[in-house]
């Protein structure tokens, strides 16, 4: 799979952090090199933001960066200014990073609550999810949003397909989103897409009570190259936040262990879906 803008990002971003360490800079030297904060340092370092090429040469003389790596850091850098697919469908500013994230994973650890997951969700479910809320949502812009998530699913069926372990609450799949007939759809799309050998799908029912994230739900998610440091994101009616803390990711990777290991298998999912929709069809 290509790298996408956000993966060149966070690749020159890493090259940049092993760059000042061997040349044993701080963040404040480096900044004060240049005449910027030690936050926009740290943001470039983590690829959640663009740097210039003027900014970018800067740091490589101040490292004494050899001329051979400074081409291959320049193409990152313009490579990494590229605007994504997902930058034509109105998504809010702080979802954007995320969608990036995404598009470069390998895979996919995702624990949902409330709601199905985006990557697991039909085009009804999420017309709903997005239509529900106004003051969220621009009612002009449901339609952008929803297409966005059927975009961000093509992945499922990709060449090298996106792994997806998903553990999903019980409650979700009780709670009527659009009435019968959706939810009835969706149960059935959630069926199918058990079945493909790149998906885990797995319930957490509600008998088990208590559990690791009864605050809500969470991703993790997982990259090809070890360059590339795994990352978890939280989200919330009013934004996001891409967790980069080694030990907060851990403790992410942790808890969805321990959420799959209280769920039910994918077989006895799938026969809960089954049920369910069973259940659904009789008068």
């Amino acid at each position: 799979m290509s790298l996408g803008p956000t993966a060149r990002r966070r690749r020159l971003g890493t090259s940049l952090a092993e760059l000042r360490s061997e040349a044993q800079r701080s963040l404040n030297e480096a900044a004060d090199h240049i005449g910027c904060s030690a936050g926009k340092i740290r943001n470039w370092e983590a690829g959640r933001s663009g740097i210039k090429k003027f900014e970018l040469t800067a740091l490589l003389d101040y490292y004494r960066t050899p001329q051979a790596v400074r081409g291959l850091l320049e193409d990152l850098r313009r490579e990494g200014a590229q605007r994504g697919w997902w930058s034509t469908y109105r998504l809010p500013e702080w979802f954007k990073p995320y969608v990036g994230l995404e598009q470069a994973a390998v895979e996919v650890r995702n624990f949902e609550i409330e709601l199905i997951p985006g990557l697991l969700q039909t085009k009804a479910y999420a017309r709903e999810i997005h239509s529900a809320g106004t003051h969220i949502t621009d009612p002009s812009d449901v339609e952008k949003r929803v297409a966005a998530r059927m975009e961000r699913q093509q992945r499922l069926w990709a060449d090298e397909p996106l792994r997806l372990s998903a553990v999903v609450s019980e409650a979700a799949l009780h709670r009527q989103i659009g009435g019968a007939e959706v939810m009835a759809e969706q149960l059935h799309h959630l069926r199918s897409l058990g079945r493909l050998p790149n998906v885990v799908l797995q319930i957490l029912p509600s008998s088990v009570g208590t559990h690791p994230s009864l605050a809500g739900g969470f991703t993790f998610l997982r990259f090809a190259e070890s360059a590339d440091p795994d990352v978890g994101w939280t989200e919330n009616p009013l934004g996001g936040n891409v967790i980069e803390d080694r030990d907060d990711v851990a403790t992410l990777r942790t808890m969805f262990d321990e959420l799959q290991r209280l769920a039910l298998s994918k077989r006895d999912s799938t026969r809960l879906l089954a049920r369910m929709l069973a259940e659904s069809t009789t008068p």
